[in-house]
């Protein structure tokens, strides 16, 4: 992945309310091991899963392939999923808006947890609402299955039910090393604000 570029102005302005907010926050520094919301896997990361999967650009991927200096934020999720998933990426798009320049040290990475719909196209325009940088990585429902299994992620294959069709989604952010390694994760349902005031930490702490 390219190194993700500079937000534009009028980013920032629209969080500058939540950047206020913030300010008492962050100049006390946040700590990883004081976060309630974070758990900590640091010192003993857990091992990058070897699963294979395709960017929406065609391309070969593994979880070994995230950039080598930065830190990813990775979520297993879907998008006709009508609310956690959205929720859940725009809360890290403003988390990332809201810690300035620290945002440089974050790639972010959406793994389709319904592949058989979500196709490259619908998971890159899905994705775009939210940054372009964001990237999105799909596979099929058997390895994805595996790959969030070997985070610790407990997802199912989609299936059809009466005048329904049942998809899960992870809830944790995981945070990866520049070698796919699991170094902690955010607890479901981590408002943005609180991402962002843990993110220079975790940049201090782990690159």
């Amino acid at each position: 992945m390219t190194p993700r570029p500079l937000r534009p102005a009028h980013w920032r302005a629209t969080a500058a309310a939540a950047l206020l907010a913030l300010t008492t926050a962050c100049s006390t520094g946040a700590s990883v091991s004081d976060a309630e919301y974070y758990l900590d896997l640091s010192d003993e990361p857990m091992p990058a899963s070897t699963a294979e999967l395709t960017t929406v650009d065609g391309d070969p991927w593994t979880f070994a392939d995230v950039a080598d200096d930065r830190l990813t934020l990775l979520f297993f999720g879907y998008t006709s999923c009508p609310d956690v998933c959205p929720m859940t990426m725009a809360d890290i798009n403003l988390a990332l808006d809201e810690a300035g320049d620290t945002a440089q040290d974050f790639d972010v990475v959406m793994v389709s947890t319904d592949p058989a719909r979500d196709t490259d196209e619908q998971l890159r325009s899905w994705l775009d609402r939210f940054d372009p940088e964001f990237q999105g990585v799909r596979g099929d429902i058997a390895t994805t299955v595996e790959a969030a299994a070997d985070y610790g992620i407990a997802i199912e294959a989609p299936e059809e039910t009466d005048g329904g069709y049942l998809v899960t989604h992870g809830g944790r952010i995981v945070v990866l090393l520049p070698d796919g390694r699991a170094a902690g994760m955010f607890d479901e349902g981590t408002e943005s604000a609180r991402i962002a005031e843990l993110l220079p930490a975790l940049r201090d702490d782990l690159l």
